[in-house]
C-alpha cells in the first residue's frame, strides 16, 4: 500500500472536526500566521502522528506477510542490545 493510499484511508477514518482543523491550518498557510511557531509545531506534531500511523500499518502488514519476528523475541534482542536486566 502506498503512502498516498494510507493517507486517503486515514482521511476516511478521521473525524470531520479534525479534518476541518487541518483544512483551517492549510488555509492559514496562505496568509501571514499570527502565531508562526505554534502553527509550525502543530504541523510537525501532525506529521509525526501520520508517520507513526503509516509505520505501524506497514509493520503490521509486513508481520502478516511473515516478515516480522514475535514480540517476545524482539524484546529479548532489545534487552541484550541495551543491557536491560530481565524482569523478576
Amino acid at each position: 500500500m502506498t503512502i498516498k493510499e494510507l493517507l486517503l484511508q486515514e482521511i476516511d477514518s478521521t473525524p470531520t472536526e479534525i479534518l476541518e482543523d487541518v483544512l483551517g491550518f492549510l488555509q492559514s498557510l496562505k496568509t501571514a500566521p499570527q502565531q508562526p511557531l505554534a502553527t509550525y509545531r502543530e504541523l510537525l506534531e501532525r506529521i509525526d502522528y501520520l508517520e507513526t500511523i503509516v509505520g505501524i500499518r506497514q509493520g503490521l502488514h509486513e508481520f502478516e506477510q511473515g516478515q516480522g519476528i514475535p514480540a517476545s523475541q524482539a524484546l529479548e534482542m532489545l534487552q541484550h542490545k541495551f543491557s536491560i536486566p530481565p524482569r523478576p
